[in-house]
């Protein structure tokens, strides 16, 4: 059977308590209750990725473009129920309990206007039942200007420290509290994200390394964007990889890519200006970002020790998505352990 999918990779502040985050995960398959499908399901969490350190989680939730809002919804409500903002602490930007709901088509006929009329509702819906909950918009449920995410998040001082939330502007919803916060709520092409940890505790090399890669530099990473951050007595590189657009770009199509684990990657991607196409989108694969990184940090007598892509690239999350709801496993995220490139 042939869905019309999305993905959304869910960003909640917190990353400590398993039994919290598996609470959070569960409340997405409430759309499960609503009809059997012959053994299949509506919704499936396929990855949970949680850093303690952070004090953040990433829920990879998939669902049809039917069911996706309600299957993101109840974990949005949840998550508000767990996460007092105002209690946390930890060594990651957070401006929300949910800090961050992008909605990504996966199936090719899936559409981001469709996406960003998704995320719309969803917004509205937690505005008026979480009471105190408010939300700032992106990508194509942010109309008519369709402003990017690292945009709006500057926009809104997600990048600064000690902000007081009833400064921030929200876009739907109540002033933002101290309890809620406010959270990103959009639609944009599937973003892959690596994390790549280097040997050293000097922060300034960090984001020497940052400010090399990064798309928006001269010479950087198409669509990468990239923050440094301190983590377990080292440094992280922490990237996310945008869909961009290939006018004139070498390009790699390749539909086996699976679920980020590292395979004969070397063979796949080949020279580091050939890009990784899904549908219409166009990424800078991560083993590119990986490699690039890692003679940034030779440069400076600085060898990397290791790497976590979080979650799966375009491809894989389709594929998985569709296998994981034809079979109803719903909780496939129990049957995967963390893989470190």
């Amino acid at each position: 059977m042939t869905r019309r999918l999305v993905g959304c990779l869910m960003n909640i502040s917190e990353g400590r308590s398993k039994e919290t985050v598996e609470a959070i995960a569960m409340s997405a398959l409430r759309v499960n209750d609503k009809t059997d499908r012959d053994g299949g399901c509506r919704a499936s969490v396929l990855n949970i990725f949680s850093d303690h350190d952070y004090n953040r989680s990433v829920l990879t939730i998939a669902s049809t473009v039917e069911d996706i809002g309600e299957a993101v919804f109840q974990a949005c409500t949840s998550a508000y129920q767990h996460i007092d903002l105002s209690r946390h602490e930890g060594g990651h930007p957070r401006l929300g309990s949910v800090d961050l709901v992008p909605l990504h088509p996966l199936s090719t006929g899936v559409t981001l206007q469709e996406c960003g009329e998704i995320a719309i509702g969803v917004a509205h819906r937690l505005a008026s039942t979480v009471k105190g909950s408010a939300s700032f918009l992106f990508g194509h449920a942010d109309r008519p200007l369709c402003r990017p995410l690292a945009q709006r998040r500057r926009e809104v001082g997600w990048f600064s420290t000690g902000i007081a939330f009833e400064e921030l502007k929200q876009d739907v919803g109540e002033k933002p509290s101290s309890r809620y916060g406010i959270t990103a709520i959009g639609a944009i092409p599937y973003m892959m994200v690596i994390n790549v940890t280097i040997d050293t505790q000097d922060l300034k090399f960090g984001q020497q390394i940052v400010r090399s890669i990064r798309g928006r530099t001269p010479g950087g990473l198409p669509g990468v964007q990239a923050m440094a951050f301190s983590h377990q007595g080292q440094v992280e590189i922490a990237c996310n990889i945008m869909s961009i657009p290939h006018e004139g770009q070498s390009i790699i199509s390749h539909s086996n890519l699976g679920d980020g684990r590292r395979t004969e990657e070397s063979n796949i991607y080949g020279s580091d200006d050939e890009l990784y196409r899904y549908g219409e989108g166009v990424y800078t694969p991560p083993s590119v970002v990986e490699r690039r990184i890692q003679e940034l940090a030779a440069e400076g007598g600085v060898r990397t020790v290791g790497s976590n892509v979080v979650g799966f690239t375009p491809h894989g999350a389709c594929q998985l998505a569709e296998q994981a709801l034809n079979t109803g496993q719903a909780m496939h995220w129990r049957t995967r352990t963390q893989t470190t490139m």
